[in-house]
């Protein structure tokens, strides 16, 4: 990997909302423009009359909607798909393109009507058993589309970022047994392994079947549950919320906010969530014994 392409790495991984956001929006921009054209060009071919905003009217408010439910399936597949058998999930996805059709439809026909009345003109989606249908099928082939283009990146960035696993005595053991607490985690980053010392986790993140350890700049994904992990890790690493594991050591400060909210401050000046259910053990480990 020469300098630039490292240089370009590194930034991503560092700022990965910002590539993520800009690249999501950017193909949806071009495939506005190549769609919206596309339609303009055939009609031409065909003698059929259409002012030049129609098609873009088309493909943004599709485009919006869809935009808007990816968030949305995200959060929903991370939170209560991500535990479920293969075929179960697999199931549980077939059956969320329905509402993921509908909710596309009846938004992207609702843009359609407001921005139809502001031009002065009619919108009608048609006979609609007929027109979701042909939508649903469009819509079903979206979804599983942007699944696979989801699973894809997230494999890019694990490779990208390097996955841990637990260093123990016996290599060929991957889980150990409750009670033990392996002082170093076996990084896999790119055809590399290298080690990295437990105590230097600052905090640790739930994303779905992965827990995300945060050192310094750097982001390891994890193939464990957070209830797993937090009996593997020694006793200076403490849930305070049920996404979020952070070590005593690397705390500077909690914070009580106006809301009546609590936050923990570490020393890199990362401020994380300190939930109700976890605020009175967290504080009492806080406190000199």
């Amino acid at each position: 990997m020469t300098n630039a392409s490292q240089k370009y790495v590194h930034h991503f991984l560092k700022h990965p909302y910002l590539w993520t956001t800009a690249l999501t929006v950017g193909w949806f921009a071009i495939n506005i423009v190549v769609l919206a054209t596309t339609t303009i060009m055939e009609l031409s071919r065909t003698n059929q009359s259409v002012q030049i905003w129609q098609p873009f009217c088309w493909e943004i408010s599709s485009q919006i909607i869809i935009l808007l439910l990816i968030p949305v399936g995200i959060f929903v597949s991370d939170r209560w798909l991500a535990t479920l058998g293969f075929k179960m999930r697999m199931t549980m996805h077939l059956i969320l393109t329905i509402p993921f059709s509908a909710i596309h439809v009846a938004g992207m026909v609702g843009i359609r009507q407001l921005w139809y009345h502001l031009m002065g003109v009619h919108y009608s989606f048609g006979n609609f058993p007929v027109g979701f249908l042909y939508e649903y099928r469009k819509d079903a082939q979206t979804y599983l589309t942007i699944g696979l283009a989801i699973l894809g990146y997230r494999f890019i960035v694990r490779r990208l970022r390097g996955e841990a696993s637990y260093l123990t005595n016996s290599e060929e053991n991957e889980n150990p047994e409750p009670g033990i607490h392996p002082e170093r985690l076996l990084i896999k980053k790119l055809g590399r392994e290298f080690l990295i010392q437990t105590r230097d986790i600052e905090w640790i993140e739930a994303s779905g079947n992965y827990a995300n350890l945060h050192i310094k700049d750097s982001v390891y994904p994890m193939r464990i549950t957070m209830d797993k992990l937090e009996k593997l890790l020694p006793s200076n690493f403490v849930r305070i919320h049920r996404s979020t594991i952070v070590n005593l050591e690397k705390v500077q400060e909690v914070e009580s906010l106006d809301s009546g909210d609590h936050q923990v401050t570490l020393h890199n000046k990362k401020t994380l969530t300190l939930s109700r259910r976890y605020r009175e053990e967290f504080k009492n480990l806080l406190r000199p014994s």
